[in-house]
């Protein structure tokens, strides 16, 4: 009697075993993400590097496409529109990010001279920023009138050659590359306030481009900071749109409450 019973209940007992194992897989692949989403970047001592940033030790789906981060000899690094920039210091609440081009790090002579530009579907730029431009290869036995006199002249050495550079703070009323006096120009944000104190003799022009210049970050901060405040992580799902990782399971939107003692049965079976 005892021995059909069983032999009748087998089946059932199975199904239900196998129903358990996939729910609780299901729920540490969720917990999995919202874990390794709540880790922040550090690297070189730039830390609470989090979304929509990821890469290092943040996995894809903890943030969007064009903010991966790589840790490159010990400095955070980001490539927007093909420039590699050092990533200085992030602001979650504005959000913004600040960063330095890394071909201009301790340098006005870098090995190619390309202009600086964003991808303005993730970045724009905020106020209290001033271009600066560095004319390179310029003539100066060339007279030109209207350069102004908020410029520099110093001389880079490169490829076993010395060439000269004009740097200027303001647009000059008239483009030395159209003049014919200078071969290139380049252009580089700056903050207005490292310019100011440029200006007044209190800052070198390395010193102010290696503070680097502010990017607004494009995208929607109340949908992430409702997922936080609510108890989540953000992040993206399968098909890049938004999503929010909690206890549970992945919402989104927001968290619903967790049921008592969720968290705990999560570590008993996740690995």
């Amino acid at each position: 009697m005892h021995t059909l019973l069983l032999q009748s209940l087998f089946p059932l007992l199975l199904i239900t075993s196998f129903l358990l194992i996939n729910v609780e897989l299901s729920l540490c692949q969720d917990n999995e993400q919202y874990t390794n989403c709540s880790e922040a970047i550090n690297c070189g001592g730039i830390g609470g590097i989090s979304y929509p940033f990821w890469g290092v030790n943040r996995a894809n789906y903890c943030g969007l496409a064009g903010f991966e981060v790589k840790c490159q000899d010990n400095v955070p690094m980001i490539n927007i529109s093909s420039i590699n920039y050092r990533i200085l210091k992030t602001d979650p609440t504005a959000p913004s990010v600040t960063v330095a081009r890394q071909d201009y790090w301790g340098t006005l002579c870098p090995p190619t001279y390309v202009n600086t530009s964003i991808n303005f579907s993730l970045f724009n730029y905020p106020s209290g920023l001033t271009n600066m431009t560095f004319y390179y290869a310029c003539n100066t036995s060339i007279a030109i009138q209207g350069l102004g006199d908020n410029y520099t002249s110093e001389v880079c050495s490169t490829n076993n050659s010395d060439i000269t550079v004009w740097s200027f703070t303001t647009t000059p009323q008239v483009d030395p590359v159209a003049a014919r006096a200078c071969t290139t120009g380049v252009i580089v944000p700056v903050f207005t306030t490292a310019v100011q104190a440029l200006e007044s003799n209190q800052k070198t022009i390395q010193e102010a481009v290696d503070e680097g210049f502010e990017l607004g970050l494009e995208i929607d901060n109340v949908e992430c900071n409702s997922c936080v405040e609510s108890g989540g992580k953000c992040g993206v799902n399968a098909t890049g749109g938004f999503i929010c990782f909690c206890l549970d399971q992945a919402y989104a939107a927001v968290c619903k409450a967790t049921a008592p003692g969720a968290q705990d049965s999560y570590l008993g079976v996740c690995h």
